[in-house]
């Protein structure tokens, strides 16, 4: 029960932040300003994301995750209000700060708890179910979102994710809390902690790993529909179906990754894919039809989230328990810090090169976790 209830939080927060795309030009047009400007709520939202995870990553080591993820769920529900009596930008502006700041909370502590519940021999069909979310918010909640925009109201969106983000917070039952580390000067300890995850080999390999792991998807993906429209002349609409597939495969890809890596191990898993994601990103600018482009686009979305439920339970064995969530939060800011890099770098090589640049730059990336991945031991599998 606990584990449907930490998957169904982490949707919540997924659709909620993924949801901006579809709903931005009536957003804009409601509260006078530019697209550009409304676009600024998303920088505000990753950096209080980023910022709030450092923070409570390492309180959550201390005093359990759960407690953490009901005051999460709480500031959710009245940042989903916020939102939905907002009368003007910077009302708005404010809520999406707060759901940022649950937003982080939530990231950190759900992947941490769900590690905490599973050994490392069984971790990987759990994270897999984890990957999958990401890729059902993105299918089922967005798309749903945007038809209740376009045909009631974005309010509307609002209310149902505060009602559900409150049952949550009630529901969620309390655990017995780790024993807490020693120190008083928590600030101090945290910051040391952080500094050490890049000293030490293991953990700054496991970082690096996350990096190469999120600015592939990053990179590629952002430029993916530009490509398609411009090259085959594609509607908004097709290039939405297009994304559609890939996000169903992407569901079954992380599915089967996470479980068939606690068969033939982590390591393995992740560096299976990667190199088939090595051969596919070349083949996506040679595609001489649609029916290709739904093959390619749908194999790279299989391979892409086939590696997330491995690489998961990999990292976070890499740190005690009594420090993962520390290590979870310091990931997640990392991978957030890589995907602005690398979407920013593919935009100068999509600018400069086209898209065959970006697709070499996604392989790259690529080759590079599958190395990094063999820097860092995979703990001994249980016979």
């Amino acid at each position: 029960m606990l584990i449907l209830q930490l998957l169904f939080i982490l949707f919540l927060g997924l659709v909620d932040s993924q949801m901006l795309s579809p709903m931005l030009p009536v957003l804009a047009a409601e509260f006078g300003v530019s697209p550009a400007m409304m676009g600024m709520v998303v920088t505000a939202y990753a950096c209080a994301a980023a910022l709030c995870a450092l923070i409570i990553g390492p309180l959550s080591d201390r005093w359990g995750r759960i407690i953490f993820l009901r005051v999460a769920a709480m500031l959710f529900a009245l940042a989903s209000m916020l939102a939905y009596f907002a009368n003007d930008f910077a009302t708005y502006f404010s809520a999406r700060v707060l759901a940022g700041l649950a937003g982080g909370t939530i990231s950190a502590c759900v992947l941490a708890q769900i590690a905490d519940a599973f050994t490392f021999q069984r971790r990987g069909r759990a994270m897999g179910w984890v990957g999958a979310i990401y890729s059902i918010a993105a299918i089922i909640g967005v798309p749903a979102a945007a038809w209740m925009t376009e045909r009631w109201s974005w309010r509307g969106i609002y209310l149902v994710i505060a009602l559900a983000a409150a049952l949550l917070a009630f529901s969620l039952r309390r655990l017995p809390t780790p024993a807490p580390r020693p120190g008083t000067a928590f600030v101090r300890q945290a910051l040391r902690d952080y500094a050490r995850y890049w000293r030490t080999a293991s953990t700054r390999h496991g970082l690096l790993l996350a990096s190469m792991i999120s600015g592939t998807a990053a990179a590629l993906l952002t430029y993916l529909g530009a490509f398609l429209t411009m090259t085959f002349k594609m509607s908004i609409s097709a290039v939405g179906f297009i994304f559609l597939v890939a996000g169903l495969t992407s569901t079954l890809g992380a599915l089967a990754g996470g479980g068939l890596s606690d068969r033939v191990g982590k390591q393995r898993m992740v560096t299976l894919c990667s190199l088939a994601l090595a051969v596919i990103f070349p083949v996506l600018t040679h595609a001489q039809s649609i029916a290709q482009l739904y093959v390619i686009v749908g194999a790279a979305g299989l391979f892409l989230a086939g590696r997330e439920g491995p690489y998961q339970a990999l990292i976070s064995e890499l740190i005690a328990a009594t420090e993962r969530g520390a290590y979870i939060a310091m990931r997640n800011a990392t991978s957030q810090l890589a995907i602005a890099l690398s979407v920013a770098s593919a935009g100068w090589l999509y600018s400069r090169y086209g898209f065959g640049a970006v697709t070499i730059f996604a392989t790259a990336l690529s080759l590079i976790a599958a190395l990094l991945v063999w820097l860092i031991k995979e703990p001994r599998r249980l016979e």
